[in-house]
């Protein structure tokens, strides 16, 4: 990418923060060092109490203060992209992915200003002190091969050509606004959602394996069950973009190779987790995606996000 390019697309970066004191200076040490430098930061931060903000603020960064009990991933965003004014390319980020280098930013956003396509995303690798099952787990969803994908692609791959993550990605803000931005009232998922809109829009999106950022999680099993009863409800309430998208065996081939990576490290007695998180994923997901069914007690009770289902009740109300 020629500096020429560069200085022709302006960028603006979205960073949703919630207590995000750990990580600013590891965040903002790893924006100063950027090859392709963004034009702003905007933080959108939800009621923090770690003295986070303040912190930010000192450093001379923008923070949008919202009320906790108006956050969702997708309207959050979107209120970013909105103030992003002038942006030629929006970048969503959340506060504890780390850059793993100084070209981050000019990779990721590389296959948007060469117009090899509109929306990418990076891979995420696991933290060095990640348990084995773990770096499985980010190994397995995001290869070292980067990958394009159009809407022909659905048919092949099943809902998988969706696959898409703000925990660190890129989209052309013109394009992002064509097709109606996140949707607002999703639990979780809401950046597949934009993928499928984008795609059946014939619109290109990119995995750009060589725009690497660190991020981890290590869930308990209760963890597993209530994320995986999330996405059980988001795909049962999906709608119309993910329409004739196959659910295809993606969990049984997770297993399976997971079992062969923990073998091969000689790691037998770790075997007993495997089948529990299996189990854990597979009960959450279809209770979730049955959760009609359930009262609104129950489900914020098997929710990771329990402040969604009062967030629809109220909108029911209106």
């Amino acid at each position: 990418m020629s500096s020429i390019e560069r200085s022709k697309q302006s960028i603006t970066v979205v960073v949703p923060t919630l207590n995000a004191t750990p990580h600013i200076l590891s965040l903002i040490s790893a924006f100063s060092i950027q090859t392709y430098l963004p034009k702003r930061v905007l933080f959108i931060d939800s009621d923090s109490s770690d003295g986070s903000v303040e912190m930010l603020e000192g450093l001379g960064y923008a923070v949008v203060r919202i009320s906790k009990a108006f956050f969702n991933h997708g309207g959050t965003r979107n209120l970013g992209a909105r103030l992003a004014v002038g942006s030629d390319i929006l970048v969503f980020l959340t506060q504890d992915a780390l850059a793993v280098d100084e070209r981050w930013l000019e990779k990721l956003v590389g296959p948007i200003v060469s117009g090899e396509a509109v929306a990418t995303f990076a891979r995420q690798l696991p933290r060095p002190e990640a348990s084995l099952l773990e770096k499985f787990s980010r190994y397995f969803n995001y290869p070292d091969t980067s990958q394009t994908r159009a809407e022909a692609d659905i048919t092949r791959m099943g809902i998988k050509a969706f696959f898409f993550s703000n925990v660190c990605s890129a989209v052309r803000a013109d394009i992002f606004w064509s097709v109606g931005g996140f949707p607002e009232h999703v639990i979780m998922n809401e950046d597949m959602t934009l993928a499928a809109r984008l795609l059946r829009a014939g619109h290109r999106i990119r995995y750009v394996a060589e725009a690497e950022v660190i991020h981890s999680h290590e869930y308990t099993l209760k963890q597993q069950f209530r994320r995986n009863f999330d996405v059980g409800a988001f795909l049962a309430d999906a709608g119309p973009e993910l329409a004739g998208a196959r659910v295809s065996g993606e969990g049984l081939r997770f297993v399976y190779k997971q079992i062969r990576y923990v073998l091969r490290h000689g790691r037998v007695e770790l075997l007993p987790r495997v089948f529990a998180e299996a189990a854990a994923k597979f009960t959450g997901f279809q209770v979730g995606k049955r959760h009609r069914m359930l009262s609104l007690s129950i489900k914020k009770k098997l929710s990771m996000h329990s402040y969604h289902w009062d967030q629809q009740k109220t909108k029911e109300k209106l």
